[in-house]
């Protein structure tokens, strides 16, 4: 796979969003650290679901 500089920057913004809203949520004493990794989950499928959509609406390489 050839990364262009649009695929690294929409994985560098998107993985930097996961990190800000894991990092907002660890204030919230009712998560613990399985739950947590399931919402991490849930964000990556639909990050990598939504990336995938745009790549076939915008005809991306």
């Amino acid at each position: 796979m050839n990364a262009d500089g649009g695929t690294i920057a929409w994985a560098a913004l998107m993985a930097a969003l996961v990190v800000a809203y894991i990092m907002g949520m660890k204030r919230d004493p009712t998560l613990n650290g399985n739950r947590m990794l399931k919402i991490a989950l849930i964000w990556v499928g639909i990050i990598g679901g939504a990336y995938f959509l745009v790549r076939t609406i915008s005809g991306m390489p």
